[in-house]
């Protein structure tokens, strides 16, 4: 009988097919898997754009990712360049995009945190007045070229210390400053202060100038503020917080600074520029806000917060004690462009509402309230003066809309234009009071330059193009640091020989119009008529043009930057809706 085989088995390279059921099992699992694997992913992982950036997380409040040092210099949606060349008098030789302009680097601004527990509980009254003081806070910072981040104990929670600390048992009062330190330790180098604390000072000062920069050389404090303002760099905030953590007076002492070794933690003389509105200071120098936020909470606070802003306000007009220059080249021509900016420079002298018009801010006790000082000086010079106690305010037009105005019953040719105009007239004007009349238009635009955007020049004046011929009020009150009142104002201070009619108005109006909707047409009907000869009046006024561009892409740009962080800020208390405002108030002038 023959011997039988057993065949090969095949079923290392063909596995045998696996039941339905058991199947289903394994497909669960591996769903499951991935599921979870995702949630972690998206819980630990944020934003790198820079301080402030937001990290999702699944189960509790968003946090703060510790900050990311941005390189990328380039924004090519404005067609603006940052580049250390931006003094060249014309950007087409630095950058290849058509039409582009060179920017100064945007400045680094420092981060500045504070910590507010938004586990505590609040009324609605309270928590909407609070939201309104922690965005004074942050505009105010910002406003001053830092970057204001607010923490909470959901930072707190990230660092890899909160469960020793958390097994200290504290007490209460104790643990929250614990939590304000941990929550600073782990975003790392920066500024933490109390957010009662405000820069109530010039852009310029010391103490202000001194925290922008950045540079810490060891953890410190400053006199008389206690713990509510201090800077540091990440290695010196974490080697100081850990010995405290470890000190055996921990569970004794009254205040958490107490314990700090006196070796690890410097103290500054007190600032010159820096208000903090402890409890101290407002039941001696403000008794009746004091009185208030015993007997009504929400209703005392929104004095607070009014009282401070009135402050920021009055520190500003301190500032600049000389008045306010609208800059009106050819006033009998261009009336309707800077009418606006009248409206606004009148808004900005006018004092703000306070709770109690005669008090001062608490860093500057000898001041002159806004309610006793003479009222500010308003001028219109046809050229810039470089007065550092002088705020200006100028609109510049694009060469065609100022061509336009220059010759309203003159039709606007290329013939025109080379024959019959100067070129770069409105830089000539503006700058003749410093430059005189002998300065070719390269070198002009180049002194132009450092007046709009340089770090002496830059707080000193506010520059836009006609288009629009105001910023938006929300966009105004983060440049200034305050809110403002609107004032309008339909008084003109232009000499009598000089004003213009009303008929001549209304043509201004309707010149300004159409230049406007011309310039904003794209390249793709660059074959027009019109275009030929916006183009030509480009070329005639290769400065002026250089000049429009430079303003309106560096406005843009600090709008941009400014509304990017704020995107990432709303989710957190004293984000932009913290005044129920939505998106802002719109255009300045849809309220009058």
């Amino acid at each position: 009988m023959p011997q039988r085989h057993r065949k090969p088995s095949f079923s290392g390279a063909y596995p045998r097919e696996i039941p339905s059921r058991r199947r289903g099992i394994r497909l669960l699992v591996i769903v499951t898997v991935a599921v979870v694997f995702f949630i972690i992913l998206t819980s630990s992982t944020g934003s790198s754009s820079g301080a402030g950036t937001v990290k999702k997380v699944v189960f509790g409040p968003a946090v703060h990712d510790p900050p990311i040092k941005n390189e990328d210099k380039t924004v090519g949606e404005g067609k603006w360049y940052d580049d250390w060349k931006w003094l060249n008098p014309f950007s087409d030789s630095i950058t290849s995009y058509e039409n582009g302009v060179v920017l100064p680097p945007n400045r680094e601004r420092p981060p500045i945190y504070a910590f507010y527990d938004t586990s505590v509980k609040r009324n609605e009254k309270t928590q909407e007045a609070e939201n309104k003081l922690l965005l004074i806070w942050r505009r105010a910072w910002w406003a001053q070229g830092f970057r204001p981040v607010i923490l909470g104990r959901g930072e707190a929670m990230q660092n890899e210390l909160y469960v020793s600390v958390q097994a200290k048992k504290l007490d209460p009062k104790i643990e929250t400053e614990v939590m304000r330190w941990l929550a600073w330790e782990q975003m790392g180098t920066g500024i933490l202060a109390n957010w009662l604390v405000l820069p109530m000072g010039p852009y310029d000062s010391n103490d202000l100038s001194y925290l922008r920069r950045g540079q810490y050389p060891m953890l410190t404090r400053y006199e008389g503020l206690g713990g509510a303002l201090l800077y540091g760099k990440k290695d010196d905030i974490r080697d100081a917080f850990t010995k405290a953590l470890d000190s055996r007076r921990l569970t004794t002492a009254k205040n958490f600074l107490e314990v700090f070794d006196k070796q690890r933690l410097s103290v500054d003389p007190k600032p010159d520029s820096i208000a903090f509105y402890e409890s101290n200071i407002m039941s001696t120098n403000y008794q009746a806000i004091e009185t208030a936020l015993v007997e009504d909470k929400p209703a005392g606070l929104q004095s607070l917060a009014q009282l401070i802003n009135s402050h920021l306000h009055l520190t500003f007009l301190n500032t600049f004690s000389t008045g306010f220059a609208i800059l009106t080249p050819f006033p009998a021509h261009t009336l309707t462009l800077s009418q606006p900016l009248l409206s606004l420079a009148y808004s900005l002298a006018s004092c703000p509402e306070s709770p109690m018009p005669g008090a001062c801010p608490p860093n500057a006790p000898t001041c002159v309230p806004c309610l006793h000082r003479r009222p500010m000086q308003i001028a219109t010079p046809t050229s810039y003066y470089n007065t550092s106690s002088l705020y200006t305010i100028g609109a510049i037009p694009h060469p065609y809309t100022l061509s336009a105005l220059l010759a309203p019953d003159k039709e606007i040719t290329i013939r025109h234009i080379r024959r019959d105009t100067e070129r770069d007239r409105w830089l000539h004007v503006v700058t003749e009071s410093t430059l005189g009349r002998e300065i070719s238009g390269p070198d002009r635009i180049v002194s132009f330059k450092e007046t709009v955007a340089a770090n002496w020049g830059s707080w000193r004046g506010l520059w836009m193009t006609e288009s629009p011929a105001i910023p938006e009020h929300r966009d105004l009150e983060w440049h200034f640091g305050f809110s403002l009142a609107f004032v309008n104002t339909t008084s003109s201070l232009v000499p009598k020989n000089q004003q213009p009619t009303a008929k001549e108005l209304n043509t201004q109006t309707q010149i300004l119009t159409k230049a406007t909707e011309l310039i904003k047409v794209k390249k793709t009907k660059k074959g027009s008529m019109d275009m030929r000869i916006k183009d030509a009046v480009e070329a005639w006024n290769l400065a002026d043009t250089e000049a429009w561009r430079f303003v309106r892409a560096l406005g843009r740009r600090e709008t941009l930057v400014r509304k990017k962080w704020e995107k990432e800020e709303k989710e957190f208390a004293g984000g932009e809706d913290a005044e129920g405002r939505g998106k802002g108030w719109g255009r300045w002038f849809d309220r009058t």
